[in-house]
């Protein structure tokens, strides 16, 4: 049978698993909360002879994890082991993800340990309680999604006669649009990356349907630099890579830029450059975010 699994995984690289086939016991379905549905807060106003309130906007707090099982084991000296490694694995100290497992459904979140694990022996088994925060809500897929714009297209064409006008390798796509679809339940950050595969001047980013842009001064790329922009909360910045070396870039982002975010559903950029528009290749990096599993 298919049962639902938990993976942390910290910083470290280190791995407790959570489900009912793992030596850490735990019923997903039934033992964990906070996997599906987030808290949101309403904020509202009103005034003197007004009925009800204005709606001004909303939130969504912070995601509250209860990991509930216990270690499945009566052998006192491999529980004692297991108990150990789970509190050196389970400290807050280091950033984590959390994965959620069902059959080929998987979702990612990031955590944090956020109090102390409880262990408790009882009659039969040591029990084990473990609080996790999620300062960031949402779920997400394993993957990003990726849109290139005008990226090289491959065209492989192999056939025993060479023609007179050669072999098509591959071609360059002439669209500088695209439309990137957000699937997820809410607005999504995004990653830009500009590359240059000959000199370009000032590239830029447009949203056809907002007309909000991100724009860059002040800036020649030559052949091989890789220009990054992430619009994220929390990550928000701006970078150059030129002969393997990371520089901040935050500076050349012009003031009347906005860090756009993918609204739910269609969103269709077109990116431009004051010069080399030809030589400047562009791709959209986002993850979907998924209010439960």
């Amino acid at each position: 049978m298919d049962y639902e699994k938990l993976t942390y995984i910290n910083s470290r690289g280190e791995t407790l698993e959570f489900g009912i086939t793992s030596v850490y016991h735990c019923n997903v379905s039934k033992d964990v909360t906070g996997i599906a549905g987030i808290d949101n807060t309403i904020y509202k106003t009103n005034s003197m002879g007004q009925h009800g309130d204005t709606y001004i906007g909303q939130r969504y707090e912070a995601r509250d994890i209860t990991i509930v099982g216990n270690i499945n084991t009566t052998d006192k000296d491999r529980v004692l082991e297991l108990r150990r490694k789970a509190e050196k694995i389970l400290n807050a100290e280091l950033d984590a993800k959390l994965i959620y497992t069902y059959k080929d459904f998987v979702r990612v979140i990031d955590c944090r340990v956020d109090g102390r694990p409880v262990f408790k022996s009882s009659k039969v088994f040591m029990q084990f309680t473990i609080p996790i925060t999620c300062c960031n809500p949402f779920w997400r897929e394993e993957a990003e999604a990726k849109k290139d714009i005008a990226a090289w297209v491959s065209s492989w064409e192999f056939d025993f006669e060479i023609p007179e006008e050669g072999i098509e390798l591959g071609y360059r796509e002439p669209s500088v649009i695209v439309n990137v679809y957000n699937e997820g339940d809410v607005r999504s950050g995004m990653r830009v990356e500009f590359r240059a595969i000959g000199t370009v001047v000032n590239p830029v980013l447009l949203n056809v349907n907002t007309q909000e842009y991100i724009k860059l001064i002040d800036t020649t790329m030559v052949a091989g630099d890789v220009i990054t922009i992430n619009t994220d909360y929390g990550s928000k910045g701006a970078t150059l890579t030129r002969d393997g070396e990371v520089i901040d870039y935050f500076r050349h982002i012009d003031v009347d830029s906005t860090f756009m975010q993918l609204a739910i559903g269609d969103n269709v950029f077109r990116y431009d450059a004051e010069s080399g528009v030809t030589a400047l290749e562009a791709t959209i990096y986002h993850s979907n975010k998924y209010l439960g599993v």
